[in-house]
């Protein structure tokens, strides 16, 4: 009998860096659907907590971005400090002192020093500049977006491939339960036939038995082991509390109710639903409007621009004359229109040249992994089928092999049967079992991997459930 993996052990891996562990200790049952068995796993996902923090960061820039269009410079300066008062010798009004050639510095009269200025420039024409560098923060904020909605389909893969694992591990138990049946009932003919003296019981067909029935242990020990790795690996992504054991609904392992449809059904699914593809393409479009934002600094920006600021000292007076500014005790205020030209267009001319080529790399890109798409598609495509006519192929033997065993077991009953027939009825129904199981097991994953690369949702997959 052929050894038969059961799940991948990449996935222990993986679920031990995604999740915490709680060692399990359970008290109660609780049986789930693949719906709520993604919901939970998703809850508790770090790593997709992880993952949706860079959509938040991107729609973070997008909030930075858009800020550029109301007063993108406005600023506000202050100075405070202690200074002197004037004095002067002639016969002047203090706000005419600054006629006084030899005005001094009046050590004795100290005052508090206090200036503001405040300054902004709002855009009032960029040749598209700011609506081109908006628009591509939001495109790159959506293809943020399907990054994490790709990552999160790739988790719901795995999460798939776990809970049919599970239904796996039910099915073989409940197999194994079965052929315990077969083996002991083959064993009491064994021994009843030593017990009569039957010439027809030949020693080598004891020893055969008994190796078949050990290397039968080994195969059991294993289960075991899987089983124990299962459900502490949905303790573990579901962030169990050590106090319930969750199962799946399902009690069986059916292959799931969905058809094969033609290649061409996923290829259209593919290009038009696969996270990726969006993902590329909205980073195509977000390029695009970044090279008509590198462009529009070729030309000059219309701008209106505002200052104003004050000073006030109290030992220090203002100046009558407006073309006298006295620093420490003014008011002023301007407005008016003008332009902004970034006058180095080597630079600007690199710029542009980094936006086209970045936008030429997204097409490429794109083209890329459109081609890898639909070539895992097609593989995916051709093992979902060979699969498929496999386990249509073992179940026939598998009906051939149920009768084989049914008509050994009743020439057991009348009196003519053989042990070494009987064993290798049951042995053949066994491996058939085995086999017919795993390539269940395999054509819901292929048929999972199938929708995945179409970009199908993987909750249309699973079989309804029942309780029977």
């Amino acid at each position: 009998m052929k050894r038969y993996p059961l799940v991948l052990a990449g996935l222990a891996c993986f679920f031990i860096v995604t999740f915490s562990y709680d060692q399990l200790n359970a008290r109660d049952t609780i049986r789930v659907s693949f719906e709520d068995f993604v919901a939970m796993a998703t809850e508790f996902s770090a790593n997709l907590d992880a993952q949706k923090q860079q959509v938040h960061l991107a729609e973070n820039r997008v909030k930075q971005v858009r800020a550029n269009r109301f007063l993108p410079n406005l600023n506000l300066t202050t100075a405070h400090g202690l200074v002197p008062g004037v004095k002067s010798q002639m016969d002047l009004s203090p706000g005419r002192y600054y006629l006084d050639p030899n005005l001094e510095n009046d050590w004795e009269n100290w005052g508090i020093f206090t200036q503001a200025e405040i300054s902004g420039i709002q855009p009032v024409y960029t040749w598209g500049g700011i609506t081109n560098l908006i628009q591509a923060a939001r495109k790159g904020a959506d293809a943020a977006q399907y990054e994490f909605d790709s990552d999160k389909e790739s988790f719901v893969l795995q999460l798939f491939e776990l809970y049919q694992s599970a239904l796996f591990v039910q099915e073989l138990e409940r197999l194994l339960e079965n052929a315990d049946e077969q083996l002991d009932r083959a064993e009491r003919e064994i021994e009843r036939m030593r017990d009569e003296g039957d010439v027809s019981l030949e020693e080598k067909d004891v020893f055969e038995f008994n190796i078949f029935k050990a290397e039968f242990q080994s195969h059991r020990n294993e289960v075991q082991q899987t089983s124990d790795f299962i459900r502490r690996s949905w303790d573990l992504i579901l962030s169990g509390n050590g106090r319930t054991v969750y199962l799946p609904e399902a009690r069986f392992l059916d292959p799931v109710p969905v058809q094969i449809q033609e290649i061409n059904f996923y290829k259209q699914s593919a290009l038009s639903n696969r996270a990726e593809l969006k993902g590329i393409g909205a980073a195509q479009e977000a390029a695009q409007y970044g090279v008509e934002a590198a462009r529009s600094q070729y030309y000059p920006s219309l701008v209106l621009g505002a200052s104003g600021g004050f000073g006030y000292t109290p030992n220090r007076p203002r100046q009558t004359n407006p073309f006298i500014r006295n620093n420490t005790n003014f008011i002023s205020a301007r407005v008016g229109f003008g332009f902004q030209q970034n006058l180095n267009f080597r630079q600007v001319r690199t710029q542009v040249q980094r936006s086209e080529i970045q936008l030429r790399q997204t097409r490429d890109y794109r083209d890329a992994a459109q081609d890898g798409i639909l070539l895992q598609l097609h593989d995916t495509y051709r093992e979902a089928n060979i699969t498929k006519s496999r386990r249509e192929s073992k179940r026939e033997a598998l009906r051939i092999a149920n009768e084989w065993l049914r008509t050994e077991q009743i020439d057991f009953d009348i009196g003519f049967g053989d042990i070494k027939n009987l064993v290798d009825a049951v042995k053949k129904k066994m491996e058939l079992e085995l086999d017919v199981t795993q390539l269940t097991f395999d054509l819901n994953l292929k048929m999972a991997q199938l929708h995945r690369s179409a970009g199908l949702p993987l909750e249309e997959l699973f079989p309804q459930t029942s309780d029977e």
